[in-house]
């Protein structure tokens, strides 16, 4: 749907700035909402007084915030900021048609990267700050902890519609509304404020990760970041991105049932010990898989143009 570019005419800054106020105050409305609409459905003394999340109910209720959370933090600003921004909702963003193979090797791209990923995730975890910030990093490990239980609470369940609300709430809408607010708007927005696409890339990717508040998973999210901006880069369509993403996100869920399935007694999210001695050769073979597939996407793009 185009319509007039209204905030076109500021620049980088003031856009980064009008998208931020976005954000909020789609986040503050459509969560306010949210809370009224489900407090007929709740038990608002036990919710007032903090209780446990251990309830069903509760834990329904954290859910049903969750997916409000992603609508209103990013796709709801998203779409606006195409709007207002460049005079199209979706367009604005980078949303168009895309080229089948194009999605199958940004999907192949992200699978073939994630023993390189896993890597960097357990070396970003054995990190220890000097001992002068001890109380920062309790503090960021304790944050990182929290994180990981709420998702395991939200993931470790036998019942089948349950699981089909985790795959929709845990791969589709974050790869879908986090690729539209980072590399559909921030990314474009950094470029051309410093009119330059690399710097654009990084910022973003640096930005997707830290905005987690996942400290001792920063690197491997970071490095997911940049390769889903220059997935943006190259193919200029948020749906590689968006596919790169999801696959992302649904082998972790896959990997996670499969081994919630064969070994019930362990945490999937919490480290492995034969997980810290994992094979040089396995990440090396992976990776020149990768870039393998990254060398043909961008070589795929640009006969595309040519043509």
């Amino acid at each position: 749907m185009r319509m007039k570019a209204v905030w076109n005419h500021f620049g980088g800054f003031g856009k980064i700035v009008m998208t931020i106020l976005l954000v909020i105050s789609s986040f503050m409305v459509f969560s306010f909402l949210a809370v009224l609409v489900a407090l007929p459905f709740v038990d608002n003394i036990s919710l007032l007084k903090g209780s446990s999340i251990d309830g069903l109910m509760t834990t329904g209720m954290l859910r049903y915030l969750q997916i409000v959370q992603s609508m209103s933090l990013f796709i709801i600003p998203s779409l606006l900021a195409g709007s207002l921004f460049w005079g199209h909702f979706s367009r604005g963003l980078g949303l168009y048609k895309p080229q089948r193979i194009m999605l199958i090797l940004s999907c192949l791209i992200i699978i073939f990267s994630q023993p390189l990923v896993n890597y960097l995730g357990l070396w970003n975890s054995t990190l220890k700050l000097p001992d002068f910030l001890g109380g920062l990093e309790k503090w960021m490990r304790q944050s990182e902890e929290s994180a990981a239980d709420l998702i395991f609470r939200f993931l470790d369940t036998d019942q089948f519609y349950l699981v089909l609300v985790n795959v929709f709430m845990i791969t589709i809408l974050p790869a879908l509304g986090e690729e539209m607010l980072f590399r559909g708007v921030l990314q474009p927005i950094f470029k051309e404020w410093f009119r330059n696409e690399h710097l654009a890339v990084f910022l973003t990717a640096f930005i997707f990760s830290a905005i987690h508040l996942q400290f001792f998973s920063f690197l491997p999210r970071f490095f997911l970041g940049l390769i889903l901006g220059y997935l943006m880069i190259w193919g200029k369509n948020l749906w590689y991105p968006i596919a790169g993403h999801f696959a992302n996100n649904f082998l972790s869920l896959i990997l996670f049932y499969y081994y919630r399935y064969t070994h019930p007694e362990i945490n999937p999210l919490q480290p492995l010990p034969d997980q810290m001695t994992i094979s040089w050769l396995f990440v090396a073979f992976a990776s020149v898989g990768m870039f393998v597939f990254i060398w043909q996407f961008y070589s795929h793009n640009c006969k595309i143009r040519r043509n």
